[in-house]
């Protein structure tokens, strides 16, 4: 029955009622409904909670108004006051129990953000100091290695996480010490420089480790996505190292001995290790390569230059070692794929709508057909580049989510004709960013533009000649771009005896071992099959006279050569002359 209910007669005598900031020693017990165990709690306690509160809750008034033990009658309706678990008569959680400050950390890691990355930065070292109670800095250490495996997890937020570690690091309290190391006048590190020594510990740890792991046959499976994860954490890995380098929290010392161990083995290097060591020198290079470093930075292009003619590597790799060369040719000026993330202001200032495109523009713009209002086209015509990659992108997603080539299409509507060239360039970039079985099923949508007949060749023509110039660039990024620029290029119809054309520059890069042209048209020619069949595709390549020695290395041009490299990629059935 409600405790307002009880008779006077059935209860205790009330004492008067307590001040809720008043202390007591009573004790008073919650019992479980099925009387399994009593939970004891502190009245003094539970008034400290409220101490500030000028309205506590009723029940809290309740329970200091009866005398010990007289609520045990009730113990089926009695229930800790909303918001308050007591759990083994503890009234707060204990921040010094490593689960309750581990969640803790992650929450406001999870929260962080270009926007209130001054309060949480602050929160996060206000937990670390909590060290300061401890003699073993396990607080504090916790809080940098759950950092670090973030950065690494997260690598668009790098630069991010980079900034956070330099705050941990400046504003640290001296008072946090670890009694178990010693620096080598004796004394316990302290503070900031306890805080680097944590980074730099986990960092090491983590980078000898390694993160090899083989890939499994079956994709799109669970241990397949493990393996991926593995190897995206160990590119993270030493990104993060050196944007470490960047923001002078290591030494270029350090960096060195990465490079040095990740150029150890030249003869039969493994690939990840190969992809770490360019990620790495993409990451450093511009900071690095100085006069100073002139000579240790040819050592380390002298190695990568004779693994790229090392047969016993997989040309896909060979080529990112000729792109890392390149790089350096270029004053380590490439490109830079990852959009790094924008403060709400930011994105604000972006979506702002001019005052013309909240004219007469309505929710079925996008299904409008070609005979459309002329006020309309005009407020097309000035969308930027922007606003176009926002509607290809929402575009390509829905025809990958609900499997449908039509989005496309009438995004393209949508955005008029005038602006269907850059539509086109924003939509291959978007596509080559996508996992490999997304961009299988975005290629049906870019059919479809062809189908529609959205674009003449000759557009379509120049808009692959102009993104072929950063192909290469792009493969360090995305191992399969050169293989997606051929799929894109069949899927847009684009005729064979145009290939050459729409692959402008790169056409005529044939002085490496492993000519990028090649593979765009080893990928175009296995699509054009698979969607046009083999003997279609095999007439189409006759009339058009295609010579495929053109896209060879100079060196491998005999008959012999080019039946052999038709072979590997299953395409000597176009090529009867060869067969």
């Amino acid at each position: 029955m409600p405790i307002e209910d009880v008779k006077p007669e059935e209860a205790a005598e009330k004492p008067e009622l307590p001040s809720i900031s008043q202390s007591s020693s009573r004790q008073v017990t919650f019992s479980e409904p099925t009387e399994s165990s009593a939970k004891v709690l502190q009245a003094e306690e539970v008034a400290s909670l409220y101490a500030d509160s000028a309205s506590p809750p009723r029940i809290i008034e309740e329970i200091l108004r009866y005398p010990p033990g007289f609520l045990l009658q009730f113990a089926g309706l009695c229930k800790p006051p909303p918001g308050l678990d007591f759990k083994d008569g503890d009234v707060a959680e204990d921040e010094m129990d490593e689960k309750v400050f581990r969640r803790r950390i992650i929450a406001l890691l999870n929260k962080l953000t270009p926007d209130n990355i001054d309060v949480v930065s602050d929160d996060l070292i206000a937990w670390g100091d909590k060290s300061a109670q401890e003699t073993d800095g396990r607080i504090l250490r916790t809080l940098i290695e759950l950092v670090v495996d973030k950065a690494v997890d997260e690598p668009k937020w790098i630069k991010a996480y980079t900034e956070l570690c330099l705050r941990i690091i400046s504003k640290t309290s001296d008072s946090v010490k670890d009694h178990n190391l010693r620096m080598v006048n004796g004394e316990y590190p302290s503070g900031g420089h306890l805080a680097r020594k944590y980074l730099l510990q986990k960092c090491q740890g983590d980078f000898e480790r390694g993160w090899k792991v083989t890939m499994p046959e079956a994709k799109q499976t669970d241990e397949f996505y493990e393996a991926v994860k593995i190897k995206r954490r160990g590119l993270g890995l030493v990104e993060f190292i050196g944007e470490l380098y960047i923001a002078d929290v290591l030494t270029v010392d350090i960096i060195k001995s990465c490079l040095r161990r990740l150029l150890s083995n030249i003869k039969t290097p493994e690939d990840e290790v190969l992809q770490s060591m360019m990620k790495l020198l993409a990451t450093v290079g511009k900071k690095m390569d100085v006069p100073a470093n002139k000579d240790e930075m040819d050592l380390y292009f002298s190695r990568i230059r004779s693994m790229t003619t090392n047969d016993l590597l997989d040309s896909r790799v060979r080529m990112l070692l000729m792109n890392s060369m390149e790089l350096r040719q270029r004053k380590w000026q490439g490109r830079d794929s990852q959009e790094a993330p924008q403060t709400i202001a930011q994105l604000h200032e972006e979506l702002e709508p001019t005052p013309d495109a909240l004219s007469s523009r309505n929710m079925f713009d996008a299904l409008m057909d070609e005979d459309e209002s002329p006020e309309c086209a005009s407020t097309k015509e000035q969308l930027t580049s922007e606003e176009i990659r926002a509607k290809v992108k929402t575009a390509i997603d829905k025809c990958i989510s609900q499997q449908s080539d039509t989005q496309l299409v009438a995004a393209f509507k949508g955005i008029g004709e005038t602006n269907y060239r850059t539509a086109l360039s924003q939509t291959v970039d978007t596509i080559m960013d996508r996992r490999p079985d997304q961009v299988e099923q975005a290629l049906g949508a870019v059919s479809a533009l062809a189908k529609h007949n959205l674009l003449t060749e000759d557009a379509m023509t120049a808009v692959f000649a102009e993104y072929s110039d950063q192909l290469e660039d792009l493969v360090m990024d995305v191992p399969h771009a050169l293989k997606f620029f051929g799929m894109l290029m069949a899927a847009c119809g684009i005729p064979i005896a145009r290939v050459s054309e729409s692959l402008g520059k790169l056409a005529t890069k044939v002085d490496v071992l492993r000519p990028p042209a090649m593979s765009v048209v080893s990928a175009y020619l296995k699509h054009a099959i698979k969607t046009d069949g083999e003997a279609q595709t095999q007439k189409a390549v006759e009339d058009a006279g295609f010579d495929v020695a053109q896209y060879l290395c100079a060196d491998y041009r005999s008959d012999a050569d080019i039946k052999k490299t038709l072979a590997l990629q299953d395409l000597l059935c176009l090529f009867p002359k060869y067969a």
